[in-house]
This record gives C-alpha cells, sequence and structure tokens, in this order.
C-alpha cells in the first residue's frame, strides 16, 4: 500500500514538473516532492504559493524566508515538527509581479493548481487539514464546495470532505498585522491540540521560547565548534548528520530532536539555518570567504562562555567529539563521501532508483 502510494505520489510530482498552465510563473520551480513531508501525515498545511526567497529557491515548502522561520517557529512552540506534517501550497510554482517580486496567485492560477491540490489531498488523506490565509482556504472551495471565511472561521475546526478543516492566518509579516504572532501561536496550539485528539503524534509538552528540537541541535553544533574550532556551514551539517547515525547506530536514539533532509550535496539540518545561528549558538560568529560561510565560536566564547551541553548528556558530547576527531579536518569532497557511505543515505539512494526519481528534501533519519 505504501509502495503504490509512493509511486503514485511520484507520478503527481511529476506531472507537476511539466505543467505550462500559468504563463508567467515558467520560470518558477515546481515545489512539490520529498520536501513537503510524510505521505502518512496526521495533519495538512496548505499555503498560498511558494515564497520567493523561501521555498522557490529551496524547494522545502516554508524554509528560508521569514514566513518559513515563523511557520517553523510556530510549529516547535506547540510540540509538532515536520515529521507530523505535510506541508504544500495552493499554487505550486512562485507568483513573481513585473519586478520579480512575489505576488499574490490570481483566481485562475489558483484555479489551474485545484486539481492538484485534489490529489495531494486524497493520496496523504491527512485528518486534520490547515489552510493558512485566504487565499489557501478559497483554494480548498475548489477541491470541496464551502462557504467559511478567515475572519469568521479562524482557530476553528469544521468538518469538510470527510477531515477536520482548520482556517489560520498566513505566518508572514504582512498576516502578523492583523493576527499577531501570539495570536497565531494560540491557533497553533489549537491544531495541535485537535491533532493529539486523535491519537495522530505523541503528546509533545510546548516550549515557551526554543523547542526541544533547536535547543538539542544548537548545542551539538556547538560542541562540534568547541571541539573543531572554524567549520565551514557545510562541515557543520554534515558532521551533526554523522554523529547522528554514529549515536542511533550505538543507542537507537536519535542525537538530537533535529529534522534531517536530503539536498544536492547531502544531508541539511533544517533547523541550523544560516539566519539562525546566532540564537541558536549563543557567541558564535560567521564570515564569507568567497562563496563559503564559515562558522566558529568567540575566543571568550570558548573559555568561559555558557555551556549548553546540558542539553544532551555526555554519551552524545563524546559521540560528537569522537565524530569531530575523525572527520572534523577532512576537505569537503571526502567528508561528502563518508556521509554518502553511511546507512541512512545508502538506503535513500537506493529508494530514489527504485523509484527512479530525486528525493531531493525528504527525511533521511526517522523521527526522534
Amino acid at each position: 500500500m505504501i509502495a503504490d502510494k509512493e509511486q503514485q505520489f511520484v507520478d503527481l510530482v511529476r506531472r507537476v514538473k511539466a505543467c505550462k498552465r500559468c504563463p508567467r510563473m515558467a520560470d518558477s520551480a515546481r515545489v512539490l516532492g520529498a520536501g513537503c513531508g510524510s505521505l502518512s501525515a496526521k495533519v495538512m498545511f496548505i499555503g498560498e504559493a511558494p515564497g520567493r526567497l523561501g521555498a522557490d529557491a529551496s524547494e522545502l515548502p516554508f524554509h528560508g524566508d521569514k514566513s518559513g522561520h515563523n511557520f517553523e517557529s510556530l510549529l516547535e512552540q506547540v510540540g509538532l515538527s515536520r515529521y507530523d506534517a505535510f506541508v504544500t501550497n495552493a499554487v505550486l510554482c512562485n507568483p513573481k509581479d513585473e519586478n520579480g517580486n512575489n505576488a499574490t496567485p490570481s483566481s485562475s492560477e489558483v484555479a489551474n493548481c485545484a486539481s492538484f491540490l485534489k490529489e495531494q489531498l486524497e493520496l496523504v488523506d491527512a485528518p486534520v487539514v490547515v489552510t493558512l490565509g485566504a487565499v489557501a482556504l478559497r483554494a480548498t472551495a475548489l477541491v470541496n464546495a464551502h462557504t467559511l471565511t478567515l475572519k469568521d472561521s479562524v482557530r476553528r475546526a469544521h468538518l469538510w470532505a470527510g477531515r477536520q478543516l482548520i482556517p489560520a492566518y498566513h505566518p508572514g509579516q504582512r498576516a502578523m498585522v492583523h493576527r499577531s504572532f501570539a495570536n497565531q501561536l494560540a491557533d497553533y496550539q489549537f491544531v495541535a491540540e485537535v491533532v493529539r485528539r486523535g491519537g495522530s503524534t505523541s503528546r509533545r509538552k510546548p516550549s515557551a521560547k526554543v523547542s526541544r528540537a533547536s535547543q538539542t541541535v544548537g548545542a551539538a553544533a556547538r560542541v562540534l565548534l568547541e571541539e573543531s574550532g572554524e567549520l565551514s556551514y557545510f562541515a557543520l551539517h554534515k558532521l551533526l548528520f554523522m554523529a547522528e547515525v554514529r549515536h542511533l547506530e550505538a543507542t537507537s536514539q536519535r542525537l538530537t530532536e533535529g529534522y534531517y533532509v536530503r539536498q544536492k550535496d547531502g544531508p541539511y539540518c533544517v533547523e541550523l539555518h544560516a539566519s539562525r545561528l546566532a540564537a541558536l549558538i549563543p557567541g558564535c560568529f560567521t564570515r564569507t570567504v568567497g562563496k563559503h560561510l564559515l562558522v566558529s565560536l568567540g575566543q571568550e566564547d570558548l573559555l568561559g562562555g555558557a555551556s549548553h551541553v546540558g542539553a544532551l548528556g555526555e554519551v552524545a558530547r563524546r559521540t560528537l567529539s569522537e565524530v569531530a576527531a575523525k572527520y572534523g579536518r577532512l576537505p569537503a569532497g571526502k567528508l561528502k563521501t563518508a556521509v554518502y557511505l553511511t546507512v541512512p543515505m545508502r538506503k535513500l539512494l537506493r529508494k530514489e532508483r527504485a523509484l527512479r526519481m530525486n528525493l531531493f528534501n525528504s527525511a533521511v533519519l526517522p523521527a526522534p
């Protein structure tokens, strides 16, 4: 059954990639693929369209721009993660205005994508569907008619097409003017409770500011920097992944609660986005040399700065130290080879060959 569902999804992705229905989106990426999440997810989030600085570049929905950071923060603070969700958009390509900036998709563009949205809803069959913004809510009405409006229906569960439909505001900055982050956080807490009442996710305690996933990722990254000195952004992600694999093999448990996805140059930790480094690793410094982003800790922080190791434990710290010693000074090419020889990456590559499709942005490690 799972294999059949995966093959249906591969076919859908191929048809989306070949779609030419909307002329002004001809040069935009078609943001539908493994990075959207699990085909067995218990909650589906539907946004408006991929952002120019976010998913249009990363092909990972709601990641990399301000809307993505807000969305990920809202999920984290109510104890949900991308492991729990399938994330997509009403329009699967980025609509741009004449100046190349993000634009609102037209009604015809939303209608052009409605059949693709219908297929996603049927394929994932999530019992809870959350629309993010008015455009997404109107798009669901094209799939199965309803008369809901965002203003009157927000933060309420409505029976729709055999599912619970929860309208919410878009997490972008413009929408925050109409519904503050605090109010949106309350909306997501409601979403999380509806999902949990269905027994679809483990009960996680919300975090007041920074989620457990972010805390453990930041703590692990800090240990690697303490052990290795300055690291490239590329190496930091790869070493984190190597430590995760080694810890998982030794203890059958994840080292952190981070979400790792397969990208073109290997595994990437979603929580460790470049714009979040300072918040996750207090005292870190970044500099750019050519095309490379380098990350380090200041001398004062190394000597006497606050340590976050308590979020990990001694076994995890020892694993990170061993990985730093073995792989921390490898050239980028050899480090990438070592990563690709790990069991999780080899398993994913075999799956790609079987499906005859790249699985960029798909989860590489199991949920914590």
